[in-house]
């Protein structure tokens, strides 16, 4: 959070995982949101069949689901979500991303090393 005052992150809105419930294939996250000092109860639907096909672990719901509360709550009566279809592909894509940036990183060539053994010395 580089670049925010203590005041702004003091301000910003903090959600603690409460538990789940989960019926027929849908996961219910429950989550208590603190905004200045007043509490708010908050709910993220997730349909679990849809995830294997995105890549996403069911141990990474709990994160992905504060992040899209950090993203989209707001202090409203707003306080049911859910966890779209659109939401797992744009994840999927982050991750497609990250690991095509770092096999590009990987591949970079680098200085040739010398094959003449005083070249390290400075003349």
């Amino acid at each position: 959070m580089r670049g925010t005052s203590t005041e702004q992150r003091r301000n910003e809105p903090k959600f603690l995982l409460t538990g789940f419930t989960q019926t027929a294939g849908i996961r219910v996250y429950a989550f208590e949101g603190t905004f200045d000092a007043r509490r708010i109860d908050y709910t993220v639907e997730v349909d679990l069949a849809l995830i294997p096909g995105y890549g996403i672990r069911i141990q990474d719901l709990p994160l992905l689901c504060r992040d899209l509360l950090q993203q989209r709550a707001e202090r409203d009566e707003t306080s049911a979500f859910v966890f779209t279809e659109q939401n797992m592909r744009s994840h999927a894509e982050e991750l497609a991303r990250a690991r095509n940036d770092a096999e590009h990183r990987k591949k970079q060539p680098r200085p040739a090393a010398s094959t003449n053994p005083g070249d390290w010395r400075i003349p």
